[in-house]
């Protein structure tokens, strides 16, 4: 006889303090501010302090080598030096012995500024100009600390030494000399059934033999088991999702054995030739894991959004396009989830994938490393996959990674990372610290120049000649080679609007972080998602309107008063106050107008493919070539005017390719001497859907290799996207 459960009366909580209290509080409080803020106001300006109280006088002596030369044309001397030399560079390529010289100047040039910066524009006046000064100043130090350990890291590159070993241990697999066995595993969550159908065909047309491809579905679908069966391919379920992914991959580790694995997310296409340039490496019984890039066929959201979803590179291309084989240099490569391959045997020696993580993918990579295990990383595109195609997907993926690089350093018990790893790796391990706490100093470079406006505190004292003459030359280095290492596919103000979009949300995961560090995160991103209509994602973007508010608010109220003689006085250093609010204002500005989500009308991109067609009706045959096409359809512009009729089922034969769809018409019309239409394939086979995930996904096309819009075109397009709003004004039927 079972136990009989006690009931227990149900306790409700009362909260204290009612949602309208505090509401009339925060109200009650901004309206005292203003008052307080409106009353200060004097003739020295709209600001809290008076600025000749908080502000020392506009002459200052600076140290004799510190002093600017007498000749304004000299002022001017180190910028356009600089200017030289970076016109120069568009003709240097970027080498390991280029990028050390030209990193040595860009130190040189920082630590010029920082000299220039620590002794002569402090603000030490007045206990408020005090407190922000030093505040400032230290978050700027914080800033150059991590500068200066990438421009330290960012020197040497494995890419030419990686991809010559890849050409030839190729030859050992290519020849059969060399095939280990190897597990493709395709692990799955929530994707739909048409994405991981696509992967599971990429992996299948990979060109290796001793391969098996297992479907790892964590959440028993049973439509995905049939996928596995009609693909004649292997599946993997558990009772549960226990420890997320890293618990779907080590169960899978129970029941398979080949000596090599690789992991394709389930939203992920290999190129077919991924495991002919990437197993070969396991030769040598030293390496463990061979990881590869992470490139995507569609555009992210903020350069979709912003109308220049075929100009812009994705956020990562950085971090993939160099950072990693610089880390590869001294063994400090980063496993990325998905598109590499490991050694069994090494993975599980250190216990499987770590699980105490939200992520598994960084974190085992680094219990590797404390093993003294080898990780090699080879730049090169070998798969594709699909980008987060909404601002919200966006955001709730990277907050999951911060959240999981931060969690790894509270396992110090598990993960000795600072007594197992030597110094070079050390360092890498503290420039990844640094890089989770980049919201905390991005933000301070936010609010500062509204605070010294509002306040009339200037947090550093420096006219405006002496930034040209210190600041400028290093930062128009800095902006120019940031673009120079990575072959102009990526500017410093595009990763600027991107940080600043990421600023407000990483902030409250740090402070939920800080106080629970392993608190429940997010499982995995969602994949083939649909919007019919434009959403502004305004609560995200509260936050940001606020600062611009505030921003123009201000400049308007500086302006209008100094031109109708309401203010005697500016604070010192104004000129670079103002450009500093306007340059934070367009940053803003950009970051809100990309977190304006379009509308995403199709779960499959088109891609601009041209292939030469046959269509083929009851009655007729057409000539023609495809202008885009994808999984699902395509648009073909014929050879003549004569359109076949919309609903009519044709056969396309794809002439260059040996293989038929059956489609059928949804829209026509006409283009000048020709006709366009659009068809949806009908009743497509798997041998069918093999053949375009081969066309499609598995190769190098021309559209897949990485933009290269240039430090200027990018800036100009996305101002040009600025002045005219076009994310909050297009309209759509």
């Amino acid at each position: 006889m079972g136990r009989q459960q006690k009931s227990f009366p149900k306790v409700t909580t009362q909260k204290i303090i009612s949602p309208w209290v505090w509401k009339l509080f925060v109200c009650s409080f901004l309206v005292f501010i203003a008052t307080v803020f409106f009353h200060s106001w004097s003739s020295t300006g709209p600001t809290l302090f008076l600025i000749n109280e908080v502000n020392p006088s506009i002459i200052r002596n600076l140290p004799n080598f510190l002093q600017l030369p007498g000749d304004d044309y000299f002022i001017f001397l180190p910028v356009i030096g600089v200017g030289f030399f970076c016109i120069l560079l568009r003709f240097i390529p970027s080498t390991n012995l280029t990028r050390l010289f030209v990193n040595s100047v860009l130190a040189v040039l920082a630590v010029r500024y920082l000299i220039w910066r620590t002794i002569a524009t402090l603000n030490l006046s007045h206990w408020a100009s005090t407190t922000f000064s030093i505040f400032l100043y230290v978050n700027e130090v914080i800033c150059f600390i991590s500068f200066f350990l990438y421009i330290f890291q960012s020197i040497w590159s494995s890419d030419r030494q990686r991809s010559a070993q890849a050409n030839i241990y190729s030859q050992d697999v290519l020849s059969g000399r060399y095939l280990p066995s190897v597990d493709v595993f395709v692990p799955t969550y929530n994707e739909p059934e048409y994405i991981v159908r696509r992967t599971v065909i990429g992996c299948q047309a990979m060109e290796y033999p001793n391969k098996t491809i297992y479907i790892l579905d964590d959440t028993r679908r049973p439509f995905i088991k049939a996928l596995a069966e009609e693909l004649r391919c292997e599946y993997i379920t558990r009772p549960d999702n226990t420890h997320a992914k890293a618990g779907n991959l080590n169960n899978a580790l129970r029941y398979t054995q080949g000596e090599l694995i690789t992991i394709m997310d389930a939203d992920f296409v290999p190129f077919q030739n991924f495991l002919t340039r990437t197993v070969g490496f396991f030769k040598s019984q030293k390496i463990s894991l061979v990881q590869t890039q992470q490139n995507f066929y569609n555009p992210d959201y903020h350069a979709r959004n912003l109308g220049l979803d075929h100009f812009l590179p994705n956020d990562l291309e950085h971090f993939y396009g160099h950072l990693q084989s610089n880390r590869d240099v001294v063994n400090s490569v980063v496993c990325c989830g998905t598109s590499y391959v490991v050694r069994r045997k090494h993975l599980e020696a250190v216990g499987g994938y770590y699980t105490r993580c939200c992520v598994e993918d960084f974190q085992t990579s680094v219990l590797m490393l404390t093993n003294n295990f080898r990780l090699v990383y080879l730049n090169e595109m070998l798969s594709m996959g699909e980008s987060t195609r909404t601002y919200a997907d966006f955001i709730d993926q990277r907050l999951r990674w911060l959240q999981g690089n931060m969690q790894i350093y509270y396992c110090g018990d598990e993960v000795p990372m600072w007594s197992k790893l030597n110094w070079l790796q050390k360092t890498y391990a503290f420039s990844q610290l640094l890089s989770c706490l980049n919201p905390v100093m991005r933000f301070i470079l936010l609010i500062s120049p509204l605070l010294s406006a509002y306040l009339g505190v200037s947090p550093y004292l420096g006219s405006l000649p002496e930034v040209i003459f210190y600041f400028a030359p290093f930062m128009l280095l800095q902006i120019v080679s940031f673009g120079w290492v990575l072959n102009y596919r990526l500017s410093l103000f595009w990763y600027e609007v991107y940080e600043t979009r990421f600023c407000f949300p990483a902030l409250q995961r740090i402070w939920l972080v800080l106080r629970s560090p392993f608190g429940k995160a997010s499982k995995v991103t969602r994949k083939g998602v649909k919007a019919e209509s434009k959403n502004y994602n305004l609560p995200h973007n509260l936050p940001l309107l606020v600062l611009i508010t505030l921003t123009v608010v201000i400049i308007c109220v500086y302006l209008v008063g100094y031109f109708q003689g309401r203010w005697l006085t500016l604070p010192m250093g104004a000129g670079v106050m103002f450009f500093w609010l306007i340059y934070n204002g367009v940053l803003m500005s950009l970051a809100v107008l990309s977190a304006i989500d379009q509308p995403v009308r199709r779960v499959c991109d088109r891609f601009p493919l041209r292939t030469t067609c046959k269509l083929t009706t009851k009655h007729f045959t057409y000539w023609g070539h495809t202008h885009d096409i994808s999984d699902s359809g395509a648009q073909i512009n014929l050879t003549t005017q004569d359109i076949p009729t919309k609903d009519e089922s044709v056969i396309i034969e794809f002439v260059e390719h040996g293989f038929l769809l059956e489609a059928e018409i949804v829209r026509s019309h006409y283009q000048g001497n020709y006709s366009s239409i659009a068809v949806k394939f009908t009743n497509v086979t798997v041998e069918q859907s093999r053949h375009l995930v081969t066309l499609l996904y598995t190769k190098m096309n021309w559209w897949k290799h990485s933009k290269k819009s240039g430090g200027l075109d990018s800036l100009f397009a996305m101002l040009s996207v600025f002045l005219k709003l076009r994310p909050a004004l297009t309209k759509y039927d």
